[in-house]
């Protein structure tokens, strides 16, 4: 066994295991001699005499540990001064042995205020990253009702490898139009071809055009200070995308400038969206882009459990909040927007925007047959008044565009 296994063994394995090792060495020595076994176990011949003595005298019980303290300690803090640094701990948990010797004036050392700390249970373990997310998000759940406060954020879908050779080949939208739940988690997507205060305009009427009627207290839209939720300007007249949102009589907030962490619910959607959809999937036309994006929203939503929210979908979260109502579906039913062929023409004063496609596009869902029409045709304005009629949604935004467009025709 080597010299010293004895003593080496007993300082690390549990008491449970002394009494298993004690057995043995009294049964050897019984049926090999003393000498021999401790030379096996690499123990003194006294000690092998020891636990041999105890055995023939008292059997197994003479094999149990001894060992006891002294029955008083006169240096021992005593119970009164323990009972008050457990009280002050649990008051300020934030300070250690030191700290609450100093601010509080205790008598004990350091030492002994430290000992008693860890013997109750009371040292404050350092929480990890993941862990203070959590503890947000139990916060966020007890402030906010689903829908009550939503994120909205862009996401450059030019930057994803395995995306970017279909988006060439097959011209898929290049940015994604992202808000989405604080309290549920539910999303809600558009897509275009640029970044816009016109389509973040329109994607967020569309959203609270749908969630305003079943909400009981104001809704608020957080957004960063980005161009497109005019987040630079300083007429407020001019702000469009706030304006757009107060219409509806919800609030919009913006985070501070460089703490994208504020906007961290629907950041970190993004990352998600990305390993999820965009590097797994194949699409063979635009059209087959928006069916499978819509189908890998309506999972998220609906079947897909989220584990930092005790393992519920969205859809369950939201239920739970409106338990009486079917406003979690009617929500959730918010179909994938193409937001860029809503608002595809030339704005004079505005941001150039191309004319209207010679090929199909996909509104909310639906697929418009729209033909070959020139933007000088007045058949498209036509197709223009048709989309304004059926789409009251985005109310303003299309009147501003038809109003413009017709002038310029």
């Amino acid at each position: 066994m080597g010299l010293q296994f004895y003593s080496t063994y007993m300082k690390n394995v549990s008491k449970e295991k002394h009494f298993t090792l004690r057995k043995a060495i009294v049964q050897e020595a019984l049926e090999k001699g003393i000498k021999p076994t401790a030379k096996r176990y690499g123990m003194s011949k006294n000690t092998v005499k020891l636990w041999l003595k105890r055995f023939q005298e008292e059997g197994n019980d003479g094999l149990l540990d001894r060992r006891a303290g002294p029955n008083h300690i006169p240096h021992k803090t005593s119970k009164e001064a323990e009972a008050e640094i457990l009280e002050i701990r649990k008051t300020a948990p934030c300070y250690g042995a030191r700290r609450l010797k100093d601010f509080f004036g205790l008598k004990p050392s350091r030492a002994a205020i430290q000992r008693i700390i860890k013997a109750h249970g009371l040292t404050k373990k350092v929480k990890r990253r993941y862990q203070k997310k959590n503890d947000l998000r139990e916060v966020k759940a007890r402030m906010y009702r689903s829908f009550e406060k939503l994120e909205m954020d862009i996401k450059y879908l030019t930057d994803i490898p395995p995306y970017w050779e279909q988006m060439q080949k097959f011209r898929l939208p290049k940015f994604q139009y992202t808000v989405r739940d604080v309290k549920s988690g539910m999303l809600f997507l558009g897509y275009a071809d640029e970044i816009s205060e016109m389509n973040a305009e329109a994607m967020v009427r569309h959203i609270l055009e749908k969630i305003t009627p079943h909400c009981e207290r104001t809704i608020t839209v957080q957004t960063d200070n980005g161009t497109e939720f005019n987040g630079t300007t300083r007429n407020l007249e001019q702000n469009h995308f706030s304006n757009a949102v107060r219409a509806f009589g919800a609030r919009h907030v913006y985070i501070a400038p460089g703490c994208s962490n504020m906007n961290a619910d629907v950041e970190s959607i993004h990352h998600t969206i990305e390993e999820e959809f965009y590097n797994l999937t194949t699409f063979t036309s635009r059209e087959d882009f928006f069916r499978k994006a819509e189908s890998y929203r309506r999972f998220y939503n609906l079947e897909r459990p989220n584990y930092s929210k005790g393992s519920k979908t969205p859809w369950l979260i939201a239920q739970q909040d409106y338990p009486d109502t079917d406003t979690a579906s009617f929500v959730e039913s918010i179909h994938v927007l193409d937001l860029e062929y809503l608002l595809k023409l030339y704005l004079l004063g505005g941001q150039p925007l191309p004319s209207l496609p010679d090929y199909k596009s996909i509104i909310c869902g639906h697929i418009w047959d729209q033909g070959h029409y020139p933007t000088s045709d007045p058949k498209s304005v036509l197709i223009l008044e048709k989309v304004v009629s059926n789409m009251e949604v985005y109310g303003d935004v299309f009147k501003r565009v038809s109003s413009e467009f017709k002038r310029k025709n």
